[in-house]
């Protein structure tokens, strides 16, 4: 977490960093990402370098999710997961670890 300037607290208020955001993707039938709307952009991905999926918390408020560290073309890095609770898309604005 960082402090964020913008709330009237200032340094005493803080914001999370790198929050999942909605993704428009396609994905292949076999459930995984083809390609996505990035930045406004459709862009391919033209490689998948990981995926693992989590399963937690059933007991209370379940957490099924497929991750995917993916690579646009451009060489862009991205983490994508499917929440499979929701089917629904998301996107982390930072760049999967490179080997």
């Amino acid at each position: 977490m960082v402090t964020d300037p913008r709330t009237a607290d200032g340094a005493r208020s803080l914001r999370p960093l790198n929050e999942p955001v909605p993704a428009a993707v396609e994905a292949t039938p076999e459930g995984s990402p083809r390609a996505m709307l990035w930045r406004g952009a459709y862009r391919l991905i033209t490689a998948i370098h990981d995926r693992w999926r989590i399963d937690d918390e059933w007991w209370r408020n379940e957490i099924s999710r497929r991750y995917f560290a993916v690579e646009l073309e451009g060489g862009r890095w991205l983490t994508l997961y499917h929440d499979l609770v929701s089917d629904a898309w998301y996107a982390q604005p930072y760049a999967a670890p490179q080997p």
